[in-house]
């Protein structure tokens, strides 16, 4: 059997006391950059291109908002979970760029005041998110003023009607908690929903989501608040029961940790009791809970596919080493994004070998999707070889993800 060799990266720093594994803590924080290579500033290659799918829309969207206000004197844009490094001003330099084109095109001078806010938790390195302001568009402008908002988003954190243009992008699915279980360790073995889950892992999961998005501090508590344009993009899927695809590498980070357990390098308890606060919602969710908040309309609700295409045609690898690159390249951003919350439950130690073997895992999946792919084309051609024009477009479409782009929209009373 073809295996990988131990690419794991080991980072030096200090060994903090081992975390308390009892509880089990939402850590919606990404890597840092004291994590070294395996940091979200080096790993977010991915959420870029997500946001890139967005983005035509998101800047149609500022310019007809900015219209409809009357072009006002100023504007208040947020993002919500900007993150660091260079995926920390994009969302909200889209939205600048958009307006200020608005109002060159129209001869309608001077600019707004844009007033820019930068939210993420406490834990988030806004000095290196300000250390990029200078190079970025938002500096030339002469009309924006950025601030940064640190606190959680399902808590109260900008002022009284400050916000008209709020956006957030690769964000929402972390939920505030990890959602409660009704019944003793129902999800043993796994560590979120899955497609052969009891129901009632589901069900902890649809009420934890619909209670933290009604925390919302966007959501205006008085309904004549006449202002706030969400535009959310994040993680979602297609059916109301979950697939083996929507679940598929928290299906595989759990059997890595089963065989760390069976191996004795974690204990197993911890895996039964670990559920990961995070959630992909489907159309069904949104409905629900739109419904339930009462104040915004649904202007637009599109499912789509991202792929790393666009990665693989970069990539410098060979054809026959792309499943191994693609492997790779989908664990190191795994790992940048929920590594913290494993870390809590699991310990520092345990992190080098889980992911390890998590990448061993993906590897086997993404060389038995090419295979399935490989006898496709074989019926169609009677060749079951891939050639070189086949191979990437497999491996994108093996590495392929559902999201959401919502855009709520204020009802007018």
């Amino acid at each position: 059997m073809e295996m990988l060799q131990d690419e794991a990266v080991v980072v030096a720093r200090p060994r903090p006391r081992p975390e308390a594994a009892a509880a089990v803590v939402a850590v919606r924080r990404m890597n840092s950059s004291s994590d070294g290579k395996m940091c979200y500033a080096n790993n977010s290659d991915f959420q870029r291109v997500i946001a890139s799918v967005t983005k035509k829309a998101r800047q149609e969207l500022a310019a007809a908002l900015y219209r409809a206000r009357g072009r006002p004197d100023s504007m208040g844009i947020a993002d919500l979970g900007c993150a660091t490094g260079p995926n920390a001003l994009l969302m909200v330099s889209d939205a600048v760029e958009a307006v200020l084109a608005e109002t060159h095109l129209h001869h309608h001078p001077p600019p707004p005041q844009l007033h820019v806010f930068l939210n993420d938790l406490p834990a988030n390195d806004f000095n290196a998110v300000f250390r990029l302001l200078p190079s970025s568009p938002l500096a030339a402008t002469g009309c924006c003023l950025v601030s940064a908002w640190p606190g959680s988003f399902y808590e109260r954190v900008f002022p009284e009607a400050s916000l008209d243009y709020v956006v957030s992008s690769s964000s929402l699915h972390f939920l505030s908690k990890a959602p409660t279980m009704r019944m003793e360790h129902p999800n043993l073995g796994r560590v979120y929903v899955s497609e052969s889950g009891p129901a009632a892992v589901l069900d902890a999961y649809h009420s934890q989501f619909h209670a933290d998005f009604l925390r919302l501090p966007l959501l205006p508590r008085r309904r004549d608040e006449a202002r706030g344009l969400l535009l959310l993009t994040f993680v979602a899927r297609r059916t109301a029961r979950p697939t083996a695809h929507d679940c598929y590498l928290w299906d595989l980070l759990a059997d890595a940790l089963m065989d760390m357990a069976a191996a004795g390098l974690v204990d197993e308890d911890q895996v039964h009791v670990f559920n990961a606060p995070n959630y992909s919602p489907c159309p069904d969710d949104f409905a629900k809970v739109i419904a339930k908040e009462g104040s915004f309309t649904v202007r637009t609700m599109q499912l789509f596919d991202t792929t790393r295409r666009c990665l693989l045609l970069q990539a410098q690898a060979d054809e026959d080493e792309l499943p191994r690159w693609l492997a790779m390249e989908t664990a190191s951003t795994v790992r940048a994004v929920v590594e913290p919350m494993l870390r809590t439950q699991f310990g520092w130690d345990a992190m080098d070998g889980l992911f390890c073997r998590g990448l061993q895992l993906e590897f086997n999946s993404i060389r038995t999707g090419l295979c399935i792919i490989a006898r496709s084309l074989q019926r169609e051609s009677n060749s079951i070889r891939i050639g070189h024009g086949h191979r990437r477009a497999s491996c994108a479409a093996v590495a392929q993800d559902s999201n959401v782009f919502l855009v709520l929209e204020k009802k007018q009373h």
